[in-house]
């Protein structure tokens, strides 16, 4: 039962995240993305029927003046060479174009996915940056108090100059990081602009849950095209062998001949078909063996990239797991600091309405309190993130 629910859960989350990437995307990316799947289909369908020669048509038409004759010769020919056996080769050359199908649309899905993952992660980082804007001026808030306060109390010689003039940096520090921070916002506007037509605050970003790892490897987009791969280098070697093996053809040709003025032949006109098979095998190619052994080689190599590329896929997944652990302690940590900062303000109201605290205190103490819980907002944001990574590898 939990797994089903796992599986509803994941479905309805990749789904959202789906549909977000076809809103996401500009028009003129999604026309790109479309033609490369339909040039993946031709692609595909040319491979698939390679196999098929041609029907091939000539017409000859000479002229001679040989034993002082005016000889003139018409042919017209129509001929076929079809081979209809080749020691499987035909079979695994269908099997392999059925592959470099898979393979080309996974290739292309994989981009597409990379794409829509850089846009949301661009959109989350949007939305991040805006926090970010709104606790800096919170900062802002708590720095000119300071500066008020440490003002009031250099003029009533309480304080050193220097405490005002540090304050005074601080303040302008502040401020100047609000300016880069809203530089960063335009560059993330400019970037999504790059990707999609769509508005950034009315697209409703998908909220992700972890995947179970056992999930994430078996469907792993990188580790799907990958098993592609094998399969295409399994034929493609199949179909290398089967190149040096005896292969049976069907052969047959019209012809249709015009002859006037020969020495050897009375004018006239005649036509006549041929047909007949033919047995082929190559008895000697230096490179043969070399050929074979270098297709066995490219699949042992896609095989151990398949292996190599499933441990880096899992250290992935592991390490999104570590840090998603290391985000839930720091929420953790401004959840105390809230609570902290929550009671710091009840008891600050109290002192304040008693005469003991300014009011400078009591909004210091408030905007501390709704940084702590903008930071809250900004590692929940971190989380999708990370989360992110995941959902870019896993097909529809």
């Amino acid at each position: 039962m939990r797994l089903t629910r796992f599986n509803a859960l994941f479905f309805s989350i990749f789904v959202s995240l789906y549909a977000t990437g076809e809103n996401i995307l500009s028009d003129l990316k999604k026309e790109g993305f479309k033609l490369e799947y339909e040039k993946s289909e031709v692609e595909s369908k040319k491979l698939r029927d390679s196999w098929i020669n041609p029907i091939n048509m000539s017409y000859i038409k000479s002229k001679s003046d040989q034993y002082g004759l005016n000889q003139e010769n018409d042919t017209f020919r129509i001929s076929v060479d079809q081979p209809i056996f080749k020691s499987g080769g035909i079979y695994f050359a269908i099997k392999y174009a059925e592959a470099a199908r898979q393979f080309s649309h996974l290739s292309v899905k994989e981009q597409e996915r990379r794409l829509i993952k850089e846009a949301i992660n661009i959109l989350i980082n949007i939305k991040k940056a805006d926090l970010q804007i709104e606790k800096q001026k919170l900062l802002i808030k708590n720095a000119k108090l300071d500066v008020i306060r440490k003002k009031e109390q250099y003029l009533s010689g309480f304080l050193d100059s220097g405490f005002l003039d540090q304050a005074i940096i601080n303040k302008n520090a502040q401020e100047i990081a609000l300016i880069g921070l809203l530089s960063q916002k335009e560059e993330l506007l400019k970037s999504f602009k790059n990707i999609s037509d769509a508005d950034p605050y009315k697209l409703k970003i998908p909220k992700f849950s972890l995947i179970e790892e056992e999930s994430f490897l078996s469907k792993n987009i990188t580790l799907s095209k990958l098993d592609e791969d094998i399969k295409q280098k399994n034929y493609f070697k199949k179909m290398t062998v089967a190149r040096y093996l005896p292969s049976f053809s069907l052969t047959g040709s019209y012809v249709e001949q015009k002859t006037k003025g020969s020495f050897f032949l009375p004018p006239g006109k005649e036509s006549y078909k041929e047909y007949g098979f033919k047995i082929t095998m190559p008895l000697f190619d230096i490179n043969s063996f070399r050929n074979i052994e270098s297709t066995k080689l490219d699949y042992l190599k896609a095989k151990i990239s398949l292996k190599d590329s499933a441990r880096a896929e899992k250290n992935l997944y592991f390490a999104t797991v570590k840090k998603l652990k290391l985000i839930d302690r720091k929420i953790e940590l401004s959840d105390e600091d809230f609570r902290l900062y929550d009671r710091l303000l009840k008891e600050t109201r109290e002192q304040f309405n008693a005469g003991e605290k300014t009011e400078y205190d009591v909004m210091t103490i408030k905007n501390s309190r709704d940084i702590k819980e903008i930071d809250k907002k900004i590692y929940l944001l971190e989380k999708q993130i990370e989360l992110l990574n995941l959902y870019e590898k896993m097909e529809k």
